[in-house]
């Protein structure tokens, strides 16, 4: 019995195995993290948007530095070490033909010397662009094999073009034929050209910035110095790529530091985009499928993928060094999409080809963008909680969902998927709808309470002829001010109203405590951090999370207790009255209107769009001028000063302050190198001691 239980068990396990080792297996092909963007606009990792598929090593490609793809599937890739163009079928996997001297055959074409830039017009006219030739030649399709030569685009001869470099190294035609041409060292622009070769000017042109740094040494140096140094270069960032859709709308890419690299140009060469917050400062290439998807290469080996409106959608990739590794490039020079989606790419340094395969996450947001686009918003927001579903903080997909949700006129349910997305202006329309509808709802109730309390306030004083509710009102309010602390703190209300004399009583000794100021300053930090922590979503840009609260409190009473001090001292050799008492209660008494503001625009933010923001800047404007006026006119009577004396003593205190600050850093800085010191030689002197 035993035996046959032993021998079922062996036969039981056996059948297990071999029908595991037949069932196919998941597993992750990705070699490279896929990123997208938080609701901070911080990149994190997420789902693999592509798996690396496809590595083709045997096409003998030299430095391949351009790469565009047809409607056949056929892939022309710009193989520049070995002069050609390699005409490359990607379903069939074989080589079509290619495009040089030998099969080209014409004698106004001697071959390429460093073909860098390659573009397909839908008439299957190729323009490639030549860096060595210093030219752009034109070919056209005559059969699946072979090529026509049209003509070249050779350097402008327009005078306003003069002495302008022309090396093509990329270059790109509108469905006017007219050409846009990346050349090597222009930092005016993208060179544009009418189909006969006429100079049209530069499109898109960059603008360089000044830093901080640049704005200081202009102001210091003199014209030599500014001839003579480098860091006076203000060059502005050059253009690396083009490309023009089906559409006509033109794209660009840019190398250097800065903002606006990758670009989305409207007929002028306005850039289209907002503001691109994920992109590189090394981009090489830049295309957009028939949908709008935006797909750029940096040189890096990243891949970035972004919507029409140039919102990051997710990139892939990274260095792959020295390492032969699927999916990674030492050299990312090109990118290109063919008609199945799938992204293809070159290394510039191991030459070769490497394709992309879209993963159910990347093909279900592209099909919901596209639904968005069509105006199927039941279609998009099923997709859009689809890729939710695989990814719960996708921003994307709640954008998406939050979308869908505003053109339904669910604009509640748009609110919450905006706010968790952190996209305030999405929410502010939202939120303006929602707004909307209750003012209409709720208008008639509102007004109808108001006439009640007008109505109220008409009895009342009908009936109180005699004003004896009047009278007890004011007696208490009389009494609430003879209490201590309460009195001398509402005494700020009446600072702020007539500075002068009010600080004249305080001056004097009359009114005011340290204790009311003391409690002033704790409220004013609390309202301080409320309103630094407590506005509506739309103006909250400061989470309690992303705040050291430490810092926050030291940093706050140490620039006050700085400033009074200070103030003290330099009043006190300057023939200022005031004492040091005095003194702490200046600014307490006067940053009442302040305090007020902010409390006003704490709420206010609740109820306010971004179309209303003003509002609540003109309200802290106020607030902040009053309060500067009203210290201002306590230093001056406090101290009995005239406006010159007040303004000399302010910034004395400053230079006061800034010196004071620098010595307690130094200190500290030292206080730190001296206990490092000591911890050094305790362990050192332990070590000797107990000899280990």
């Amino acid at each position: 019995m035993k035996k046959l239980l032993k021998k079922s068990l062996v036969l039981f396990l056996a059948l297990i195995f071999v029908v595991m080792s037949v069932l196919p297996v998941a597993a992750s092909q990705a070699t490279s993290y896929s990123y997208t963007l938080d609701d901070e606009g911080e990149l994190v990792r997420t789902q693999d948007a592509y798996l690396p598929d496809r590595t083709i090593t045997n096409l003998g490609l030299s430095d391949p530095e351009d790469m565009i793809i047809d409607d056949e599937n056929n892939a022309y890739i710009v193989d520049t070490g070995n002069a050609r163009v390699l005409v490359y079928n990607l379903d069939d996997e074989k080589v079509v033909t290619q495009i040089d001297k030998d099969t080209v055959g014409s004698k106004d074409f001697e071959g390429f010397n460093s073909p860098k830039g390659i573009f397909l017009t839908k008439s299957g006219e190729v323009y490639i662009a030549d860096t060595g030739a210093k030219t752009v030649f034109r070919f056209k399709k005559v059969n699946e094999t072979k090529y026509e030569f049209v003509r070249r685009y050779d350097r402008p001869t327009a005078p306003i073009f003069a002495d302008t470099n022309y090396e093509p190294s990329k270059v790109a035609v509108d469905s006017g034929n007219n050409l846009y041409i990346v050349s090597e060292g222009v930092y005016a622009g993208i060179i544009q050209l009418a189909n006969s070769g006429e100079f049209l000017g530069y499109f898109a042109s960059n603008k360089s910035k000044l830093t901080p740094q640049q704005v200081f040494l202009k102001i210091i140096y003199t014209k030599e110095q500014e001839k003579n140094s480098t860091l006076l270069n203000t060059l502005p960032s050059t253009f690396s790529n083009v490309f023009v859709d089906a559409e006509g709308t033109a794209y660009s890419t840019c190398m250097g530091k800065g903002r606006d690299l990758l670009k989305k140009h409207s007929t002028n060469g306005t850039n289209l985009f907002k503001n691109v917050i994920a992109s590189s400062d090394a981009f090489t290439d830049v295309i957009a499928d028939s949908n709008g998807i935006i797909y750029a290469s940096d040189s890096k080996g990243y891949i970035y993928v972004y919507t029409r409106d140039g919102e990051l959608i997710f990139c892939l990739g990274e260095e792959a060094g020295n390492n032969d590794v699927s999916g990674l490039f030492s050299s990312l020079t090109t990118i290109a999409v063919d008609n199945n989606g799938n992204i293809w790419t070159a290394d510039g340094k191991k030459g070769f080809i490497q394709s992309f395969t879209p993963t159910e996450y990347a093909t279900t947001i592209y099909k919901a963008l596209q639904e968005y686009e069509n105006g199927d918003y039941t279609d998009a927001l099923k997709d859009w909680n689809y890729v939710l579903r695989l990814n719960q903080m996708s921003v994307l997909a709640h954008n998406g969902v939050a979308k869908a949700y505003y053109n339904d006129e669910e604009y509640d349910k748009a609110m919450e998927h905006f706010e968790i997305a952190g996209n305030r202006s999405g929410y502010s329309d939202a939120f303006w709808e929602v707004r909307n509808k209750g003012i209409q709802k709720d208008l008639g109730a509102v007004l109808t309470v108001v006439i009640i309390l007008i109505v109220l306030s008409i009895v009342i004083k009908l009936i109180d002829k005699k004003k004896v509710l009047r009278t007890k009102r004011k007696q208490l309010g009389t009494k609430l001010k003879e209490l201590p602390v309460i009195g001398e703190i509402g005494y700020a209300f009446k600072c702020a109203k007539h500075p002068i004399d009010r600080y004249y009583d305080i001056r004097v000794g009359k009114n005011g405590s340290m204790i009311a100021a003391t409690i002033i300053y704790v409220a004013f930090f609390a309202v301080y951090m409320i309103y630094q922590t407590g506005k509506g979503f739309i103006y909250q840009y400061t989470s309690v999370e992303d705040m050291d609260m430490g810092a926050v409190v030291v940093g706050f009473f140490a620039i006050l207790i700085l400033f009074i001090v200070c103030n003290f001292l330099v009043t006190s050799i300057t023939d200022g009255d005031g004492t040091l008492k005095q003194v702490y209660m200046i600014p307490a008494y006067g940053i009442m209107p302040l305090m007020i503001c902010m409390i006003v625009t704490t709420i206010m933010s609740y109820q306010l769009t971004y179309n209303e923001s003003f509002i609540l800047t003109v309200i802290m404007m106020i607030g902040g001028i009053w309060s500067i006026a009203v210290i201002f006119e306590g230093l001056s009577t406090v101290h009995d000063y005239d406006f010159k004396q007040t303004v000399v003593s302010l910034i004395i205190t400053a230079v006061f302050m800034l010196i004071a600050a620098i010595v307690v850093l130094v200190v500290i800085i030292m206080w730190e190198q001296l206990y490092d010191f000591l911890i050094t030689v305790g362990k050192e002197i332990i070590r000797n001691v107990t000899g280990s």
